[in-house]
């Protein structure tokens, strides 16, 4: 008698409170199977409407409760499989990229080679690789260029990199 009563009322008030309708009548049919199994707890000087009503919102808090845990979680979830995947793609490339750069490098004539990698590798100046290999600065501008060039030509070929 007491479920016809307030079926319709709890499920009113849980289409008002959810957004999704989908299991209403379980919850209802929940709320009094736990209304049978505390019946002896039950004080009947209460108000069992308000009692029912206040059931039928924790219910519904808990969900919510419940639902916002899970989203954070897969949300968390997907935030740092993404991260790991990137940082593992990006150690990949990284990694087929220097072993082609270094190839292009062990390519360079002899005096582009030591040029290019005094210059990009080392860190020195034109100037400063002029008086150690002992020519002068254009001669080290024009090896350095020719070397750009040549390894700009062969990673345009090898790779899918845009200069």
């Amino acid at each position: 008698m007491l479920y016809a009563r307030y079926k319709r009322q709890l499920i009113y008030l849980g289409k008002r409170l959810l957004k999704n309708e989908t299991d209403l009548d379980d919850m209802v049919q929940d709320i009094f199977l736990q209304l049978w199994d505390t019946r002896d707890a039950l004080n009947p000087e209460l108000s069992f409407s308000g009692y029912v009503h206040t059931l039928m919102r924790n219910r519904i808090l808990y969900r919510y409760r419940n639902f916002d845990v899970h989203a954070r979680y897969a949300q968390h979830i997907l935030i740092n499989a993404d991260d790991s995947t990137n940082e593992t793609e990006d150690t990949v490339i990284e990694n087929a990229l220097t072993v082609l750069l270094n190839g292009v490098i062990e390519s360079l004539p002899p005096m582009q080679k030591k040029i290019f990698t005094l210059s990009r590798i080392e860190g020195l100046t034109y100037k400063e690789i002029s008086e150690i290999l002992q020519i002068s600065i254009p001669a080290v501008q024009k090896h350095a260029s020719n070397a750009l060039k040549k390894i700009k030509e062969h990673l345009k070929h090898h790779a899918d990199i845009h200069f």
